[in-house]
């Protein structure tokens, strides 16, 4: 019988499309998901270290993995934060961290793990490099292995010592610049909309993100790559495609520092432009954006293309110029500003999405009420806010002395919590009467529906706000269909589905 797997992801859609990667390779290996009911033998957590909270989250689910008898290989943001902590906790038989080919390096461990541990010799786990070698340390740049147990039947390695913070700084992977990322997935399990990774990197080094240290070597896939990719995702059956990177913007670039590029056609909107005319894809979708991003080409091209949605994330992170400055982000308040005139200006009805940390160090009374009003005033359909976490190994976890006491910024995120409600439900109320196009993703048909010709079902809109709507039993996930919005409340919208050439119902009928 195949060994079972289970995969467990923290984090961002970069993440969520790398582990992507991992379970098609897991898949290649002969090995198959577990059921809910059946221990795995390996599980690989996909670590997050974004913020402290995500490190946490991550050691509990490696420990929770361990504990459940499986043989955890650990990968992520959180290997590269720091592989001897997460190395040394019980269970961790390998850690990968960000090279240029992580998969490649999951599989030699996997392979070699499956083999020290298989009673007869595992003929998925041939051909996948050379054996480990019988001491913790590096495998490869940036990976760490436990040895194994005398006895190949033992399914539990055993323990050894973990290397220190020390040796794996030292073992920092090289990248070359002009290094492309060429990895592709075929489908994406699970999720009717797609992510399709085609940028890795920052070197922009805000002031209170870890990512430039975790991920610095800037990498970008080929158009043509990019383009075939979205090809067999579509075909797979994949509507939506979401572009994602870990700075989008800096896309066919060597760099994220804006004042650094050369002054040419983004090739940012080169990729756009040959991605929304792969056939069938009906939702083209940006990631997240900053407002040096958003120039008038990209916004031209957006306009124009019916399957470029009229949403954009555009994280603010401070409405203050002040803080936006300690931050070290590449634009001014005046520069979010302007660049959300253009985009409402160009865009019809756009939902604008945005990310605001509260609580950064030095943040008065002030700077606070600045961010709450350019959320007022810019209207934002849906606000991600987040309490400041030190990350060591920043600037701004340096700047002890102006930490925000905790209770003041719990104070705060309850406030902003506040206008985000306001905007959210002002920005769903202007769509009543509106008809939205809506990919179906789940089915949450009750008793009663499902007794009836008509279910309930769920879905997102083109600006990406969810709604619910009955709808015939032959319309389920992964189906594209128009629904006319009809009422909201503070946390929900609802609205009647449209047979294919009906037109829009008017509110109450």
């Amino acid at each position: 019988m195949a060994g079972k797997y289970q995969l467990i992801t923290l984090g961002c859609k970069v993440n969520q499309y790398e582990s992507q990667q991992i379970r098609e390779l897991l898949d290649s290996m002969g090995l198959r998901p577990a059921d809910p009911h059946e221990t795995p033998d390996v599980a690989v957590v996909n670590t997050c270290a974004v913020t402290a909270s995500a490190s946490r989250k991550s050691r509990q689910l490696i420990r929770r993995a361990a504990h459940n008898g499986a043989a955890v290989f650990v990968v992520g943001c959180g290997v590269s934060a720091g592989t001897g902590q997460l190395f040394q906790l019980d269970g961790v038989v390998a850690t990968v961290g960000h090279e240029l080919d992580v998969c490649a390096a999951l599989q030699t461990v996997i392979a070699a793990w499956l083999e020290q541990t298989s009673p007869c010799p595992m003929s998925h786990a041939t051909g996948t490099g050379g054996a480990i070698g019988p001491h913790p340390g590096a495998v490869g740049d940036d990976v760490w292995m436990r040895p194994f147990a005398s006895d190949r039947n033992r399914q539990a390695p055993q323990i050894a010592e973990s290397p220190t913070d020390n040796i794996f700084h030292g073992h920092r992977p090289v990248v070359k610049t002009g290094a492309t990322l060429t990895a592709r997935i075929r489908r994406f399990a699970g999720h009717q909309r797609a992510f399709l990774k085609v940028q890795d990197g920052c070197d922009a080094f805000c002031t209170y993100c870890l990512i430039p240290r975790l991920r610095p070597a800037l990498r970008s896939k080929p158009l043509e790559l990019a383009v075939a990719e979205a090809q067999d995702l579509v075909r797979a059956g994949h509507r939506e495609i979401v572009i994602t990177g870990v700075f989008l913007g800096a896309y066919g670039r060597d760099t994220a520092v804006r004042r650094r590029y050369a002054p040419r056609r983004p090739p940012l909107c080169e990729l756009v432009a040959a991605l929304a005319e792969v056939n069938g894809l009906e939702r083209l979708r940006l990631s997240s954006l900053e407002p040096g991003d958003v120039d008038e080409s990209l916004l031209e091209l957006l306009a124009s293309r019916p399957n470029c949605v009229p949403h954009l994330h555009l994280p603010l992170q401070s409405g203050s110029g002040e803080i936006l400055g300690r931050m070290n982000r590449q634009y001014t308040r005046a520069d979010y500003l302007g660049m959300i005139r253009r985009v409402r200006a160009a865009l019809d009805r756009p939902a604008i999405t945005t990310d605001i940390i509260v609580g950064f160090p030095g943040e008065t009374d002030e700077d606070f009420e600045a961010s709450r009003q350019v959320a007022r005033d810019t209207r934002f359909a849906k606000i991600h806010a987040f309490p400041f976490s030190p990350r060591e190994g920043t600037a701004a976890a340096r700047w002890r002395r102006q930490f925000v006491p905790p209770a003041i910024v719990r104070e705060r995120m309850n406030r902003l919590a506040e206008v985000e409600r306001e905007c959210s439900l002002a920005f769903r109320q202007d769509a009543i009467g509106t008809v939205e196009r809506v990919l179906v993703e789940a089915d949450r048909g009750s008793e009663a529906g499902a007794r009836s010709e008509n279910r309930i079902r769920h879905g997102r809109t083109d600006r990406y706000f969810a709604i619910h709507f009955e709808a015939p039993a032959h319309v389920g996930p992964g189906d594209l269909v128009h629904v006319c919005i009809q009422n909201v409340t503070a946390t929900h919208t609802f609205g009647t589905y449209l047979p294919s050439g009906d037109k829009a119902v008017p509110p109450g009928e």
